[in-house]
């Protein structure tokens, strides 16, 4: 059995089916949200769960694909010293991989010119161990790019995501790669300078940053 830190919160399932009703869930100290598993009908409240909503808990159980399935819960409690190093909340690191430090737009008459440029996020768990986190859609990431604070470009504008909980799962060791490519028109791009590509890693919220220039080649 393992022990499972967080704080609880519940989001309304279902709605307007005859299955309406609460899902349970505990959010992380690495800010991820794992579902927590009731032991009631879809439509019913988990006694045991809802009147710890809203507050920091322990819950003791075990985690599977569709969240953690819980033994007992009750208060924050301290970790044992001899535990502690164990439970300590660590953090992935997620870095940006940019194709190109300088972006040359090419603006040579007479047509606008369609060019792209590959973004990458780098998702790394350093642990001999595996970082589980969950998306509240099958959205994982997300990438924009930004200039004088201005987002004029973001991955995932007009796509689709189902709405479901997505379960991450990060092995130790080498980095997760997530790649997208930024496709525009040459006359989209309006200003030479400095510009700022970003990237979020939904599951555990952490963002990536990256300054990149663009110049004219004409």
């Amino acid at each position: 059995m393992a022990r499972f830190d967080g704080y609880l919160f519940s989001k309304l399932h279902l709605i307007g089916s005859k299955s309406e009703g609460p899902i349970y869930i505990l959010q992380r100290w690495d800010y991820s949200e794992d579902p927590v598993i009731k032991n009631a009908m879809p439509w019913q409240e988990d006694d045991g769960l809802h009147k710890f909503l809203g507050k920091k808990v322990t819950i003791a159980g075990t985690f599977g694909q569709d969240g953690i399935r819980y033994e007992k819960i009750s208060d924050l409690s301290p970790v044992p010293e001899i535990e502690k190093e164990a439970y300590e909340p660590h953090k992935l690191e997620v870095s940006l991989k940019l194709e190109h430090e300088v972006l040359w737009v090419d603006k040579m008459p007479p047509q606008p010119k369609p060019q792209g440029m590959n973004l990458t996020l780098l998702v790394k768990w350093p642990y001999r161990s595996i970082w589980h986190g969950m998306c509240p859609t099958s959205q994982i990431y997300d990438f924009f790019i930004e200039k004088d604070g201005e987002i004029i470009w973001q991955w995932s504008k007009g796509q689709m995501f189902i709405m479901v909980f997505t379960p991450v799962n990060i092995p130790g060791g080498n980095p997760v790669e997530y790649s997208v490519q930024w496709s525009f028109s040459s006359d989209q791009i309006q200003t030479e300078g400095d510009y700022l590509a970003r990237a979020v890693f939904i599951a555990s919220g952490q963002e990536a940053t990256k300054a990149f220039q663009i110049k004219f080649a004409s």
